[in-house]
């Protein structure tokens, strides 16, 4: 497998990670925004998507890979130093709201790093820059497409449950905007429509 077809069944996950994130934030002590962070910091690292677009502008498409994905978005050492920033800026401005921040996105981050090494069957680059070998748990075994494309659908299936998740949030804390619920309805129905037609793609 090349690193363009490793790219293209390795896409983000962003909805399984704004579940689990969620899942994490219920078992943590509430602080001030760090929810929100969280789920932020669950689907944050998968950015690197975007920069390896923008890099295969420049480089070849294996080059792009090779440099940007899953290696800096994914390091410990990013996670940390994303932390210790927002814990400066909560002293030197002091908010402290500006800490749980950084903690938020820090531990989103984290479920992150977590989900893709047990979960996503490849490498993960959790040390970089160090010149140290990124870590497969899964270097033994090579799942088939089918794996990963029921992780893909699995995907819609996820973002279905974030909207669900949205809708009952705001029947719990009812807001002014209110009329977004039909939209989020819609966006529920699309997802289920696209996931069960996604398995059928699969299955044929």
């Amino acid at each position: 497998m090349d690193s363009y077809e490793g790219l293209l069944i390795n896409m983000a996950q962003a909805g399984l990670h704004a579940a689990i994130g969620y899942q994490v934030s219920r078992i943590i002590p509430y602080e001030k925004r760090l929810f929100p962070a969280l789920i932020f910091g669950a689907m944050l690292p998968d950015l690197d998507i975007i920069i390896v677009a923008i890099a295969s502008l420049f480089l070849s498409i294996n080059q792009a890979v090779e440099l940007f994905h899953r290696t800096f978005s994914h390091s410990f050492f990013t996670l940390i130093i994303i932390y210790l920033l927002f814990a400066i800026l909560s002293e030197l401005r002091r908010k402290p709201v500006l800490k749980s921040i950084g903690k938020g996105i820090a531990l989103g981050m984290l479920t992150h790093y977590i989900i893709d090494t047990f979960i996503w069957f490849s490498q993960i680059d959790v040390l970089w820059p160090l010149p140290l070998e990124p870590i497969n748990l899964w270097f033994f075994w090579k799942p088939p497409f089918r794996v990963f494309q029921i992780l893909l659908a699995l995907e819609f299936f996820c973002f279905r449950w974030y909207a669900w998740f949205l809708i009952g949030r705001h029947l719990e804390y009812p807001s002014k905007h209110s009329w977004f619920i039909k939209h989020l309805n819609t966006w529920k129905k699309l997802e289920t429509i696209f996931c069960f037609l996604f398995i059928i793609l699969i299955l044929w």
